[in-house]
């Protein structure tokens, strides 16, 4: 007859030691937290709408909006940072790697804020962010890229002024800042809206510039900052040259629609803007682009990072007809935050648990003699 040494507990008309019965727990928390509730998540994503991959009549984008690779200066020291950088990388590379799997995009397009030290890494520093950057979204190595620059890669908020050598850094590694990329039936312009810092001369003349280049007959702005909230004097005149029919921006960390029936018309100082919250919309929403040539909408993509403060962090997926019809969702990531609280709901009862069969003999021997 086999001896189980210590407590037992019987579970399913099985007997279980602690030690045992702990694995199980253990093991059962950490497949369903890192692993399971991955594809669980997937699974709630709606279908894609796509019928033929005829990447002439449909294109498939992905939205990757301020995944902010966590850096050195700002994190704690060892071992805190080094553990906290290497769970958000590998968060980002799971939720990343399942939504391109469930995309199969012809194109990616990173909003900005690539990095969350860029602006004010050092060179051996960027150059390590840039790598991680490139090994948590290996899944689109092949695919045709857009990159565009945030505040975080080159500056330009609060005190973290621009300088020319951050822009130029941004450019060597990934792209160039401005341009006009293009990809089957749609060109995406890319041009730096904000209302500090550029001369709006300077803008009205690249903007006249970057129009020479547009051919396509879909034209989407891409934005790290939002574009219809801002004041239409200040930008109406670059929409005019531009005519985008549809704007993706980030930054605000939050999914978002602005929608406006007559914006582009120069009768007035002011556009009407209407703001939709989209946090957690299960299905997809249609916009027809072409039907309309005063209106415009922008789309705000949420963070994907579950670091920047927002509980609800997810990819963009749109899905463009060449007939102008553009269907539009975000796949939801798990809530990283709930999962990690679950370790210690899960993890510190059994703590107490064994500290209490550890120490029960003792406290049994003492209470024994006292007796006596």
């Amino acid at each position: 007859m086999t001896r189980v040494s210590g407590p037992v507990f019987f579970l399913c008309g099985q007997r279980w030691s602690v030690n045992g019965l702990t694995a199980v727990i253990v093991f059962l928390t950490i497949f369903s937290n890192e692993f399971l509730v991955y594809i669980i998540q997937s699974f709630r994503w709606p279908n894609l709408p796509v019928g033929s991959r005829d990447s002439s009549e449909t294109q498939v984008i992905l939205l990757v909006a301020d995944p902010q690779i966590q850096g050195y200066q700002d994190e704690p020291g060892f071992p805190v940072g080094i553990i906290s950088r290497w769970d958000i990388d590998r968060y980002l590379s799971q939720t990343f790697s399942l939504a391109h799997a469930y995309a199969k995009p012809d194109v990616v397009v990173f909003l900005g804020d690539l990095m969350d030290e860029g602006s004010k890494a050092t060179k051996d520093e960027y150059k390590s962010y840039y790598y991680r950057f490139l090994s948590v979204f290996g899944a689109s190595e092949k695919d045709k890229r857009v990159y565009i620059a945030g505040d975080n890669d080159i500056g330009g908020e609060l005190r973290d002024m621009r300088k020319e050598w951050k822009m130029d850094r941004f450019e060597k590694h990934y792209d160039l800042l401005t341009g006009v990329d293009k990809v089957g039936f749609v060109d995406f312009i890319k041009m730096d809206i904000q209302t500090h810092g550029m001369p709006f001369v300077q803008k009205r003349d690249l903007a006249e510039e970057l129009q020479k280049k547009i051919t396509s007959p879909i034209r989407i702005l891409v934005s790290h900052e939002t574009v219809l909230p801002k004041a239409k004097v200040e930008l109406y005149p670059l929409l005019r040259r531009l005519k985008p029919q549809l704007i993706f921006s980030a930054h605000w960390h939050k999914s978002i629609v602005f929608v406006c029936e007559n914006c582009m018309v120069d009768d007035d100082y002011t556009w009407p803007v209407h703001r939709r919250n989209l946090a957690w919309m299960t299905e997809y929403m249609s916009v027809n682009l072409t039907i309309n040539q005063k209106a415009l909408t922008e789309v705000m993509v949420p963070t994907c990072s579950y670091r920047m403060g927002e509980k609800d962090m997810g990819y963009g997926v749109a899905v463009i007809e060449s007939t102008g019809e553009m269907k539009y969702t975000v796949l939801w990531s798990p809530r990283r935050y709930t999962m990690l609280y679950a370790y210690l709901i899960v993890f510190v009862p059994l703590l107490l648990v064994h500290m209490y069969f550890k120490f029960l003999p003792y406290l049994m021997k003492k209470i024994h003699k006292r007796r006596k």
